[in-house]
């Protein structure tokens, strides 16, 4: 059995490496819950959308994993990003990981745009 460590190294690889589908497919529960500002996602397809949502806020964007931690079935990641349009500078996800998948996600995020328009959604 995958370890919280394990799955959640994986996930951010998979991640960093825009292997979304491979990410979701491999790391998340089949029931999954996603919880963000913006709504109450669960499966496979929430995770999906979730990432899509992010994908379209910052098309092309470049990470940084500023701080992560690992305790029991939890993880904590503390994130950046930044694209030709906008910017993160504080993103924040929370998992519980069980039996070797995460079962449970929460994402925030504001996005602030580089060219003066007005800020996009939170998710």
């Amino acid at each position: 059995m995958r370890t919280t460590a394990d799955v959640f190294e994986d996930h951010l690889e998979l991640r960093l490496a825009g292997r979304v589908d491979d990410d979701i497919a491999k790391n998340y529960s089949d029931d999954v819950v996603m919880l963000s500002s913006t709504e109450v996602g669960h499966g496979h397809a929430g995770a999906r959308r979730c990432a899509d949502e992010l994908a379209r806020l910052l098309p092309d964007a470049e990470f940084e994993i500023v701080a992560k931690q690992v305790h029991g079935d939890y993880a904590f990641l503390h994130w950046r990003a930044r694209s030709k349009e906008a910017r993160v500078c504080h993103g924040a996800d929370s998992f519980v990981i069980r039996d070797g998948k995460i079962v449970m996600q929460s994402v925030y995020y504001a996005v602030e745009p580089l060219s003066g328009g007005r800020a996009a959604s939170v998710a």
